[in-house]
């Protein structure tokens, strides 16, 4: 019995798989629930059997992508070290969460842009996150606020400016690489520098 259930969660996570693979590829429209179930090693019926439809398997694949994207700004907030500390730790590990994940924010924005529909029912699942993850972060923005440290801020706004300068580069680099010749270590250095500028960024934009 329990292994029946082994083999019934593994089938399940192979579809997964296949489809987050395809989809990050080639984008939902160019993408078959044939394709992803010749991927999975599988036949159709299963993956519908599983996931119903091709957008329902969609919508799960993209939402935990951008699920990712946002925990990974949030993950660092926690209750020790400094401010800048934290926001630093915050920054350097979205940014690479992000470059070791490049296709996922040109998949994100080609997707939201073909499909306003998608982008409002994001809106409000993201609009359900718990607000706890933001405690530690909330309370420092007010005690340095209070104490004349930094300027008035949101955290919603330090996140908004973090996630927007962080995305950036890994929209436009691809395009950078090409056009300038860029092997793989020199794109690498540039990444780093333009991180280390980011962090300096964010910091400075604090400073009262």
């Amino acid at each position: 019995m329990e292994e029946e259930k082994s083999e019934v969660r593994n089938m399940e996570t192979r579809i997964f798989e296949a489809a987050e693979e395809l989809f990050l590829n080639q984008g939902y429209a160019k993408t078959s629930t044939g394709q992803i179930a010749k991927l999975a090693g599988c036949n159709q019926a299963l993956v519908h059997y599983y996931y119903r439809t091709k957008d329902n398997l969609f919508d799960l694949v993209f939402e935990s992508k951008v699920r990712l994207v946002v925990n990974n700004i949030l993950a660092v907030d926690s209750p020790e070290g400094n401010l800048d500390s934290k926001i630093a730790g915050m920054v350097g590990a979205h940014f690479d969460y992000l470059k070791q994940n490049p296709k996922i924010i040109p998949f994100i924005f080609n997707e939201l842009s073909t499909n306003y529909e998608r982008l409002q029912s994001l809106i409000a699942k993201l609009q359900q996150y718990p607000q706890s993850l933001l405690t530690h972060l909330k309370a420092d923005l007010k005690e340095g606020i209070e104490k004349g440290l930094v300027r008035e801020i949101s955290e919603i706004d330090l996140l908004l400016s973090i996630a927007s300068l962080n995305v950036t580069p890994f929209l436009i680099m691809p395009f950078f690489q090409k056009a300038l010749n860029l092997s793989d270590k020199e794109l690498d250095i540039a990444l780093e520098k333009r991180k280390a500028e980011i962090i300096e960024t964010v910091l400075s934009r604090l400073r009262k």
